[in-house]
């Protein structure tokens, strides 16, 4: 088993490697597509796998693996009922298959234990580190730099920000960044100790989360910024009345000034146009018939005019992932889509695979499970979360644990 555990370490470096440092290189330069890659990696974690359970005779069996297994059937059934094309139905398989496949690689981990969390951790610090300078210079020397792309994607200035993670992986890399700062935050003292200036550390990669163009994750870093400030407030007044009183007071403040705000013409035109406006049902079938809707007016309409999708129009009907062209409104969002591929039927399968997903990682149940959710769904909104190998790897590498009714069963 010690010649075993040299493969999964040396494994585990080069998928990093791969994900985090090397592959924006590599699609860039090169010319290979983030779909190859992907499958590529998903192929080489599934190999590691299936080395381990040969070694131990076992494979492991939960509802992670049934959810995984129901989501591949639903997909190749609705295929067959769309006469989807055979690429399509191919590829839209990395969606179930990938995250199943981290989960494998980091159960591996979980069980042997042979790459202690401070490890993983020193390893993605640093490489956080690197993406501040590298970021830089592809703000600064965009003009210079994009006479060397290779990857067959144009690639606006705005979309350049990607750090040495995947082409236009900025929701990765701004979820990467926010995994360290709250590793950073409200980790054990073993891994707080593994940096030496903790605060300095924080100040470096808010400035790096700030230069990318994830405006979600900024958002995100302010309010975990805050949680840690009064989360020990909160815990040392919570039953104090004047406290509660205090923070009704700023609620309210805060709607107020919100409320106030709506009118004003920079927030109108950041929504692009008045607050009715965007969200009147009228607005929002308008604009999903032209395909300019923002992702809640497509859902609007998805919920009040559309007919109900119960089984969906197939694999990739929303986005042609042999064209890379969008056949409905320009958006990049795995619910959507599921909705639109896959029906309801598929949705509710989705909900529950990612569930179950999040249920494994190593996260307090209550509320900060909750809060959790409701960022992996929020993220779900605006990106193909469960075909982002640098999400999902990030994740299961970083929130690792053992699951304890997980069952293993021989083979």
């Amino acid at each position: 088993m010690t010649s075993f555990k040299s493969i999964y370490i040396f494994s585990f470096y080069i998928i990093t490697f791969l994900i985090f440092v090397l592959g924006g290189s590599i699609q860039f330069l090169l010319g290979f597509s983030n779909t190859v890659l992907t499958f590529f990696l998903t192929g080489f974690i599934f190999c590691v796998y299936g080395m381990y359970s040969i070694h131990k005779r076992k494979l492991v069996l939960n509802k992670i693996v049934l959810f995984a297994a129901l989501y591949s059937c639903t997909i190749i059934i609705t295929a067959l009922v769309r006469k989807s094309d055979i690429i399509s139905t191919v590829a839209y398989l990395i969606f179930p298959l990938l995250p199943l496949g981290v989960y494998l690689f980091t159960f591996i981990n979980y069980k042997e234990n042979y790459i202690t969390k401070v490890t993983v951790f020193k390893a993605f610090f640093y490489i956080s580190l690197i993406q501040l300078p590298v970021l830089i210079a592809q703000i600064f020397f965009y003009d210079f730099l994009i006479l060397f792309n290779n990857s067959g994607q144009r690639i606006a200035w705005y979309d350049f920000m990607f750090g040495t993670f995947f082409i236009k992986s900025d929701h990765s890399l701004g979820i990467f960044i926010l995994i360290i700062v709250s590793i950073i935050l409200f980790s054990d003292k073993k891994i707080q100790d593994a940096i030496k200036y903790p605060k300095i550390s924080i100040i470096y990669l808010g400035t790096t989360l700030f230069l990318t163009q994830s405006n979600i994750s900024k958002v995100l870093f302010i309010l975990l910024i805050l949680g840690s400030v009064l989360g020990p407030v909160y815990k040392k007044y919570k039953g104090d009345f004047r406290f509660k009183a205090l923070g009704v007071i700023l609620v309210v403040l805060l709607v107020s000034i919100g409320y106030s705000l709506k009118e004003e013409k920079f927030v109108q035109r950041k929504l692009g146009g008045s607050f009715e406006k965007q969200f009147s049902l009228q607005s929002a079938e308008k604009f999903y018939e032209d395909t300019t809707a923002k992702r809640f007016q497509i859902i609007m309409v998805a919920a009040k005019v559309l007919k109900t999708k119960w089984i969906g129009n197939g694999p990739y009907s929303y986005f042609d992932v042999r064209t890379g062209k969008f056949k409905q409104t320009r958006h990049f969002t795995q619910l959507i889509w599921t909705y639109f591929d896959l029906g309801i039927i598929g949705l509710i399968i989705v909900f529950f695979y990612m569930f179950y997903l999040i249920s494994y990682l190593d996260i307090d149940k209550g509320i900060p499970f909750l809060i959790f959710i409701a960022i992996f769904l929020l993220y779900a909104l605006y990106t193909t979360i469960l075909s982002d190998i640098a999400i999902l790897f990030a994740l299961f590498t970083v929130f690792n644990k053992r699951i304890k009714q997980a069952k293993i069963s021989s083979s």
